[in-house]
């Protein structure tokens, strides 16, 4: 049996010690210059005013100098926003605790910080996941599921933890003998999980920790895919106007271009030599005895025209200046995905997260799947999560979509239906 530590240990009450510069009285009537007062961080007013003022004080605020009221009611909006984040910390910590995913994805915002650390502890939120599915084995694989969430939502496993706590883990009978503890402080997530891992495989005391070291070596394998599929800021820079103008302007040079694409209601051109150089699947067109290379026209009939025209806008200047639809980009991340164009299919999931309705959902999470478009199925596992209309109706939705919303393959088996065998 494993025997956790007694938890992460709760630092001391921070209100109560927190420092208070400049002040001779913890009373709120005490101080004698508003000016001073007004210079303090904002997180130290705020500290002082909750800390110190009694029911009286607050009564005669009207009494209290316009400089000082002024900081006052700053210290006060200040400190409901820090208490509402707080709050957010704590629910996230909750739901981790009890291994709640569904709770995270619908009562979380989306905008949530998943870096920021936890109000207990003083870890991030990944290590406490992995931490709490170490302890307790069947809850392992819905803490995986968890765990490869938050990656898709912005938790980063490079991050440096500061909390003081310590990780304790030790199986009966012997536990003083097999304890294992490894101190956050200074560790990232991956450099936790590759400590704790090394202290297994060492197996103090005898113990066999097997299950938990290849529980840590999937999370491990997760933090490769995650980071490997995670843009870097360095693909984006800042272009002169003048420079996107110059490249809409040979964009709409009809007359030099060469390459025609045959949609379903209609052709749309562009020049071979942005092809070639953009796609490689489509310099293996143009560049082949096939009939693409030959006469130069691809084509693309399960495609519109419009969707087309996106597609090259995207490619030419990453701008356009079509009236859109989501339908459109699914048909430009369509052909963006199929042609390998890394840019613009990238474009296109951010775009299309932002179409996200409830008569969209089941069309954007098939593509956004089908696709592998990590950053568009995590903004659509979140959107079903938190949408009553979509829950209702996921029995009915395509399976890859179902899977997306929490089901297993194993539960989308029809009834009486024998399950297909696979080499």
């Amino acid at each position: 049996m494993l025997a956790p530590s007694a938890a992460y240990p709760v630092e001391g009450d921070r209100a109560s010690s927190f420092p208070l510069p400049g002040t001779d009285s913890p009373r709120f009537g005490a101080l004698k210059r508003a000016s001073a007062f007004s210079r303090w961080p904002p997180q130290h007013r705020s500290a002082f005013l909750l800390s110190s003022t009694t029911p009286e004080d607050w009564k005669n605020v009207r009494a209290v100098p316009p400089l000082f009221a002024c900081c006052w009611q700053d210290c006060a909006i200040q400190e409901m926003a820090a208490m509402a984040t707080a709050s957010e910390v704590s629910t996230v910590e909750g739901f981790i605790t009890k291994c709640d995913i569904e709770g995270l994805q619908q009562l979380v915002s989306e905008k949530y910080n998943w870096n920021q650390d936890l109000v207990h502890n003083k870890i991030v939120p990944l290590a406490h996941a992995i931490g709490c599915g170490t302890y307790v084995e069947e809850l392992r694989p819905k803490y995986l599921v968890m765990i490869e969430w938050m990656l898709r939502s912005g938790a980063d496993p490079l991050k440096e933890m500061s909390g003081n706590c310590v990780f304790e883990i030790s199986t009966s009978p012997d536990t003083e003998a097999t304890k294992l503890s490894v101190a956050f402080a200074g560790h990232s997530t991956l450099s936790f999980v590759l400590s704790l891992s090394e202290l297994m495989r060492e197996g103090r005391g005898g113990a066999n920790w097997s299950k938990e070291h290849e529980y840590l070596d999937d999370i491990i394998t997760m933090f490769k895919k995650a980071k490997s599929s995670t843009p870097s800021d360095s693909n984006h820079v800042h272009i002169h106007t003048d420079v996107v103008r110059l490249w809409e302007i040979a964009r709409e040079m009809t007359s030099t271009h060469n390459v025609v694409f045959q949609t379903a209601d209609g052709d749309i051109s562009a020049h071979d030599h942005i092809l070639i150089a953009a796609s490689p699947v489509l310099q293996a067109m143009l560049e082949s005895p096939m009939r693409e290379g030959s006469s130069k026209c691809i084509p693309v009939k399960d495609s519109s025209i419009n969707g087309i025209s996106l597609f090259l806008d995207l490619l030419y200047t990453s701008s356009t200046c079509l009236e859109l639809d989501y339908k459109t980009m699914l048909v430009a991340f369509d052909v963006a995905h199929r042609w390998q164009v890394p840019h613009v299919v990238a474009v296109l999931a951010d775009a299309l997260r932002q179409e996200l309705s409830v008569d969209s959902f089941v069309e954007i999470a098939e593509a956004a799947v089908l696709k592998g478009t990590a950053s568009l199925q995590q903004a659509c596992a979140t959107f079903g999560a938190k949408h009553d209309e979509i829950q209702a109706k996921k029995e009915t939705m395509p399976p890859v979509v179902r899977q997306l919303l929490g089901l297993s393959y194993a539960s989308l088996a029809e009834p009486g239906t024998a399950k297909r065998r696979r080499f």
